[in-house]
């Protein structure tokens, strides 16, 4: 949920970011990826609104960072698909099911794509809303 400060008018809103997930996982459009694991690298930011835990302390008034690792441990461990658009999708999809979740950024990194001439990675990002 967006609000506005009282001080500026300016909408803001709280985060709770997990960076630098990493995985061993079995994606991608060539035959061999879905047999052999390659490093993918996951980001996801929360938005929330964390009054209500923050003032009362209370882990069930936010976002389980725990649980949301144990989500996306389970889609980057399951069945191989082709896409990482598919990955960060499925991502959003299930992070946005949570309590309290109002928005999430996916970053799906493939730290190791088999394509000439990429030295780095290839990522995904997408945004979603509640």
């Amino acid at each position: 949920m967006l609000c506005k400060s009282p001080m500026n008018g300016i909408a803001m809103h709280d985060w709770i970011r997990l960076y630098d997930l990493r995985y061993q996982s079995r994606h991608g459009v060539l035959v061999h990826e879905h047999t052999i694991a390659q490093p993918f690298q996951v980001d996801v930011e929360i938005g929330l609104d964390i009054r209500e835990a923050a003032g009362g302390d209370k882990l069930e008034d936010s976002i389980n960072y725990a649980e949301v690792v144990g989500l996306i441990s389970n889609i980057m461990q399951g069945e191989p698909v082709n896409l990482i658009e598919t990955l960060a999708e499925r991502i959003a999809h299930a992070v946005l099911s949570l309590p309290r979740a109002d928005q999430v950024k996916v970053r799906v990194k493939k730290m190791a794509p088999p394509v000439e001439h990429i030295m780095g990675y290839v990522e995904v990002e997408i945004w979603r809303h509640a």
